[in-house]
Formats: structure tokens, sequence, C-alpha cells
């Protein structure tokens, strides 16, 4: 073959060769596209879900007394799907403002599959925030409510406590104080204690600043008045006075009311009548003793107590119309006795009443000595023996 048909022959073959990877090319390509057309249509068959997209986290409470619970709103479409999916959180109590919660998922593959569904449930981090600060219960708080009224004069005064408070938690708060006294004196204090339930509290919409029981209010008791509470306060002339008021009290008061116990009962004299009343008269009354009684901090607390007292012994006569007659002891008591703030004292008649009017002279003793009542400490203020 010369050397032109060599040239010819060569040619066709390149031609040939080109056609062929032309052909093989072409293939290729076609093929690649069938491939990603398969792709794509198999990966539109199924729809892409982020579960955590249908996770709510509802957050409720107070800071630091946080709750958290997790609800999960899935599509109705998928319902076969979403019925195998659980959320779980891994601190659902406890929770303060700032925490970082982890939201995890679990879900059945094949209700996935069977949905055609390509699931994203990959944890989530959920920072709490907005959770309300709670209010802090402190002493101010607590005692805002407290209403103290004070009565009565030192070493017997007396508080009465009240709550006042219109404020939902406040009002529900029980004043009492401590020691249980009755009766203060100036310059005691007075522990009044807060009583907060706990059915206040569990909300945590408030929280204590302190221990329950140390919510203590200190009161100190004060008055300008004092009772008299020394045997020295009763100068000479104040007995004089009181012994005076004594005097009075017994000419004052009707004999009657005594005499047929002392004449009939005590005495043994017959006792006369006018109708039907007995006729029976003081007579000549005289200062036998007199006592000054102020109470102990053991009998103080008993109501029935009074502060001091002075009593004055008279030795009298009671006579009748007969004139028959028989000497008797009168007792004047005193009580009550009050020392001014300018350091005077507030005496008059009106303290005064007779306690005890006999013809044994060993119950007055009993009467006026000490050991008559250990609630009170007693001073004799005249020494004329009697």
């Amino acid at each position: 073959m010369d050397s032109v048909a060599l040239r010819r022959q060569a040619r066709r073959n390149a031609r040939i060769r080109e056609t062929v990877l032309y052909l093989i090319e072409a293939f290729v390509i076609m093929a690649a596209m069938g491939f990603l057309i398969g792709f794509m249509l198999w990966h539109n068959s199924y729809t892409s879900i982020r579960v955590s997209d249908f996770v709510s986290l509802n957050l409720s409470g107070y800071d630091h007394y946080g709750t958290a619970e997790v609800s999960i709103l899935g599509e109705p479409e998928y319902a076969q799907f979403w019925s195998t999916v659980t959320a779980s959180v891994n601190k659902t109590d406890a929770l303060s403002n700032g925490d970082e919660l982890t939201i995890s998922y679990t879900f059945d593959e094949a209700a996935a599959k069977e949905c055609r569904l390509k699931v994203d449930a990959e944890d989530a981090v959920v920072t709490v925030e907005g959770l309300t600060e709670p209010t802090v219960v402190d002493n101010y708080m607590v005692f805002s409510g407290l209403d103290i009224t004070q009565s009565g004069i030192s070493p017997k005064i007396s508080i009465e406590i009240a709550n006042t408070s219109e404020d939902p938690f406040v009002s529900g708060i029980t004043y009492y104080e401590e020691s249980g006294k009755s009766f203060f004196a100036n310059g005691d204090i007075a522990g009044i204690k807060a009583e907060i339930p706990e059915e206040l509290l569990d909300s945590h919409a408030y929280v204590l600043a302190q221990n329950a029981d140390e919510y203590v209010y200190e009161y100190e008791t004060r008055t300008d008045e004092t009772y008299v509470m020394s045997a020295d306060l009763i100068t000479d002339d104040v007995l004089k006075t009181l012994e005076q008021f004594g005097y009075d009290l017994i000419y004052a008061a009707d004999a009657n009311e005594y005499g047929l116990r002392i004449f009939q009962q005590e005495a043994h004299i017959k006792p006369v009548f006018n109708g039907n009343k007995t006729t029976f008269e003081w007579s000549g009354p005289y200062v036998i003793s007199a006592y000054f009684h102020s109470v102990t901090d053991s009998g103080i607390d008993m109501v029935e107590n009074h502060a001091n007292d002075v009593q004055i012994v008279y030795g009298v006569t009671i006579r009748q119309a007969d004139g028959k007659s028989c000497m008797a002891e009168v007792v004047v008591q005193f009580t009550n006795i009050v020392e001014r703030a300018d350091h005077s004292l507030d005496i008059s008649a009106d303290l005064g009443r007779i306690v005890s009017a006999t013809y044994r002279d060993k119950n007055i003793k009993k009467l006026v000595s000490v050991e008559s009542n250990t609630d009170y400490d007693t001073v004799k203020l005249t020494d004329n023996g009697g």
C-alpha cells in the first residue's frame, strides 16, 4: 500500500477512535445523569424533619426553684411516627436562670422509614431564662404587719399583739411573745416571734432570708409612770396622808356590815336590832401598824396580783345602841400606788378600801404578814409594836 493509501487509512482510524470516545463520553454522562435523576427521585421521596423543631420546653416557677417539662407537638400527618417519639430533659426541677438543659430524643426508626421520614434527632441545648425572681422575706417584711398595743404601768405593763397587714403573704403570719410573760417592767425586752406557715412558702414565690425561727422583733416596754416597788418611797408624810384617808374610810363604812359577825360569832355578845337592822357604829379608830407589800418576781405574772399595797391596821371600838361594845381591828388597804415621772406619788382615798375587820388579832396578823402570801415581799412601815 502506497503512502497515500496509508495516510487515508490512518485518518479513517482516527475518526473511528474519536467517534468511539464521544460515544463512551456520552454514555458516561447519560449514566451519571440517570444516577443523579434516580438519586433525586429517591431523595425527594423522603421528608426531612428535625425533632427539636416540634418539641417545646415549658418552664414554670421561680428562679432557683423553677421546673421544666417537655411537650411534643408532632404533625398529624405523621402521627404514626410521632407516637413513638419521646423527649427527656436532663434536669427538671430546682432550676435557675442561666442553667443549660439538654433535651434528648428517641424514636422508632421503622416507623420513620414507613412514614418516609429522614429524622434529625440530635440533642438540643437550651438555656433557662425568664424565671421570675422570688420575693426575699426579710425582717422588715415579716414584721410590717405587727401592731403592738401597750397598757398598764411598770412592772405590770401588758402588751397586745395583732397582725394588721393586708398583704396576702404577711397577713398569714402569726405573732406571739416568746417568753409567755403576762407583764413587763420598764426596760424589759419582749421578744415577738413570727410564725410563718409553711404553706405560704410552698409556691416558692417567697423565700426566707434566714431560718424560720430566727424572725424575732425586740420590743422595749417603757412607761413614764411606775408602781412603787420600794418601801423607801413610802415616807412618813406619805404614810400619815394614807392613815388619814384610812380614818375617813372607816367612818364612812357601814359598821353593820361587819358588826353582826364580830359581836355574835367572835366576841359572843348578843346583838340588838332596831326593827330588822343592827345598830353598830365605829368609834375612836387609831393606827396600830402599817405594812408595805410589793409583788415578787414569781408572783408578778399572776393577773390577780397587784403591784403593791400599803396595809394599815387600825384599832377601833364597835358599839351598838344598848351601849355594849368591843374592840376590833380593821385593815385598810391602799393598792397600786404610782410614782409619777417627776417622782411624786399619786395617792388618793380612791386607792383605799377596808379589806378586813375582826375581833381576833391573830386573823389580822395572818393577813398582813409575809406568810399570808408568798407572792409578795413585806416590809413593816411602823415600829410601834403593833
